[in-house]
């Protein structure tokens, strides 16, 4: 067993890298999570609540709140991811406010907003400890009752030949995080 001091050479440690990941997300039959070029993994912050007694404060924990996450994809011309995203508004509950009718008949709500696109699932990808070269899936973080706040379609640019993205900020309730269980997850490409 390594000690602490070589853990470098520790066979059987692999850490994560940020590379290794997909984006499980899809829109009504289409699947884009090949289009996911970067993703934040979730976080959460926890609000303390001071209590002055004397001379002394003494904090508490609060409330615990998940951050956004933001979201970029590459914009292919097929699939059209900005039509996807475009899409999702329609299917969210949003109208062109082409009449009063139109304008004041439906909105968005928090159903809609987030019934109209699959659960947002991160996978985390690592080779199995010990060896071999069949990549596996090692975890996975779920955003339950996702939705997208924020949706930035981009730039175009003469004097750059760089891809298209789209950026995506997503608010959700609360995130749940699964280990692998260590059985075979293999990643299929």
């Amino acid at each position: 067993m390594a000690s602490k001091q070589d853990f470098w050479l520790n066979p059987n440690f692999e850490p994560k890298r940020q590379f290794r990941f997909l984006v499980q997300l899809s829109f009504g039959e289409q699947d884009v999570t090949f289009l996911a070029k970067s993703v934040d993994r979730p976080s959460y912050s926890i609000s303390s609540n001071p209590h002055q007694f004397f001379n002394h404060t003494f904090y508490y924990p609060g409330r615990v709140t998940w951050n956004t996450v933001n979201l970029t994809l590459v914009d292919p011309v097929s699939p059209n991811g900005a039509e996807l995203l475009y899409q999702y508004l329609e299917d969210a509950g949003v109208q062109k406010p082409t009449s009063v009718n139109a304008a004041t008949g439906t909105t968005i709500t928090k159903s809609s907003a987030t019934t109209a696109m699959s659960n947002i699932v991160i996978q985390e990808i690592a080779t199995p400890l010990g060896g071999g070269s069949e990549s596996q899936i090692v975890g996975q973080w779920t955003l339950l009752n996702a939705f997208f706040t924020d949706v930035n379609f981009g730039s175009h640019d003469y004097g750059s030949e760089e891809m298209v993205d789209i950026a995506l900020t997503i608010q959700y309730d609360w995130a749940e995080y699964e280990k692998s269980r260590g059985d075979s997850n293999p990643v299929v490409p």
